[in-house]
């Protein structure tokens, strides 16, 4: 595995993109700043999610500040 500066590989290819990244399945995934989050969004299904707790204990309205954040700044 290759580090730099204490970063993990995700971390890394997160900043060489943007930010972003797309997996196989068509879920584009985003960090928030300084955050270890898995901040993602399906552009099929419209779906987000996001790895924080706030957002896995939340019930009705499934969001987060992570990905308000998100949508904001794209």
């Amino acid at each position: 595995m290759l580090y730099i500066n204490s970063m993990n590989n995700l971390e890394y290819a997160m900043q060489v993109f943007n930010g972003t990244y797309e997996d196989s399945r068509g879920w584009k995934h985003y960090r928030v700043k300084d955050k270890t989050y898995d901040i993602r969004f399906h552009s099929m299904t419209m779906e987000w999610e996001c790895s924080c707790p706030a957002y896995k204990f939340k019930r009705g309205n499934k969001t987060c500040k992570h990905i308000k954040q998100i949508q904001e700044n794209r």
